[in-house]
């Protein structure tokens, strides 16, 4: 039977205290290497168990292998420089410390591909896209 209005989420979801600091914007990495990739994978094991235990129809990876959902992509392309940061007021609630843009602005790869994939491998329910999947 087919759902009237299916549940899901928008957004984060907290991480792990062994993964990142929670609550606190672009929160570093506990982990390195390896170690990092696995612990970004176990938060997003648990993302996804916790949101099927409170019974959400249609899960999502929590953004649990990304620091901040735009930075993480930003990363990633060429033009941009994280060395050589801008503060700006973010919707006029905080400061924030932003790269700039030093030339032109492009994807050279995929981004969240192997996040992407991953997070389909762990369920048959239906699943949102993480953030900037068009990037796979």
């Amino acid at each position: 039977m087919k759902k009237l209005l299916p549940t899901s989420t928008a957004g984060s979801l907290p991480k792990p205290s062994w993964l990142a600091e929670p609550e606190k914007l672009w929160s570093p990495w506990k982990l390195q290497d390896q170690g990092l990739i696995e612990g970004k994978q176990d938060a997003l094991r648990l993302s996804l168990q916790e949101q099927q235990h409170a019974g959400i129809d249609i899960v999502s990876d929590g953004e649990q292998t990304r620091q901040h959902f735009v930075t993480t992509f930003i990363e990633h392309l060429s033009g941009v420089d994280f060395e050589n940061r801008k503060t700006v007021r973010i919707r006029d609630r905080y400061d924030a410390s932003v790269p700039t843009v030093v030339d032109a602005v492009a994807r050279q790869k995929p981004v969240f591909v192997e996040d992407a994939k991953f997070l389909r491998q762990q369920t048959r329910q239906p699943k949102v896209a993480p953030a900037f999947e068009t990037t796979v």
